[in-house]
């Protein structure tokens, strides 16, 4: 028993602050199980009727501005705080776990970028920056974040359509659609859309039904496995939509 004890306490110890408060919840539930665990279950949230955070919209939308073209299928954002957390921010609160919840995002993607089904993928997509993209993962304590903390582009794109088998949509510049890269389309599939304002900050914008997808990445077309094209064959005339309406960028 001893050497157990030992050998959880090096487990803990190696963790980051994520890891270790998760490894504490779970220790929690054993040695008192008639009692709630730590990290409480998550709550489905309304993200439908405008900005929810304080009452008011970041200054001068971006989303709405540039481009333009897909201001009319815009139903409302939602803003989340800004501490360098804004991008897991708006996907957990997507997820329905609420914004507070980006601990567990960041938690579930590390477990991600390690799963051994999909390792090799992402060997081949990242390449020499694997280890770069799980670092930027794993935090030291909760709070603000430094740049090399913060989410990004396209590489998150990619572990979070993965991960909750979503379709993941970047409103920003460029505008990128993520698919699932190993799963096979479903036509009740969740669709996950953000959008970038201020230049700096990620808020969470709520689409009309049906509205334009925007491209994939080529990375996307080159690593996906064979089964995911039907996720492109899917929705085909989404994006088809889409370069009607940006026929020069398309």
């Amino acid at each position: 028993m001893t050497s157990a004890i030992d050998e959880l306490w090096r487990r803990f110890r190696s963790l980051d602050v994520i890891g270790k408060r998760a490894l504490k919840s779970r220790v929690c539930e054993v040695a008192y199980p008639t009692m709630t665990t730590l990290c409480p279950p998550p709550e489905k949230i309304k993200t439908k009727g405008g900005v929810k955070k304080k009452g008011k919209k970041p200054a001068d939308y971006d989303v709405y501005r540039d481009p333009s073209y897909h201001e009319s299928y815009i139903e409302d954002v939602v803003n989340v705080e800004s501490d360098g957390n804004c991008r897991f921010r708006v996907i957990t609160s997507l997820h329905g776990y609420g914004e507070d919840g980006w601990p567990m995002v960041r938690r579930e993607l590390g477990l991600e970028i390690i799963d051994k089904d999909r390792s090799t993928l992402y060997d081949k997509l990242f390449s020499n920056r694997l280890s770069a993209v799980r670092e930027s993962l794993m935090i030291e304590s909760f709070g603000s974040q430094p740049p090399e903390k913060w989410m990004s582009l396209p590489d998150m794109g990619y572990l979070i359509a993965n991960r909750y088998n979503v379709v993941l949509v970047c409103l920003g510049n460029p505008c990128i659609t993520f698919f699932p890269m190993t799963s096979l389309h479903s036509p009740n599939v969740s669709i996950y859309c953000i959008g970038f304002v201020n230049h700096n900050h990620w808020v969470q914008v709520n689409m009309k039904e049906g509205f334009p997808l925007p491209p994939v990445t080529l990375d996307w077309k080159k690593f996906r496995s064979h089964i995911a094209t039907t996720w492109m064959l899917g929705f085909a005339g989404r994006m088809q939509h889409w370069q009607l309406l940006t026929p020069i960028l398309a």
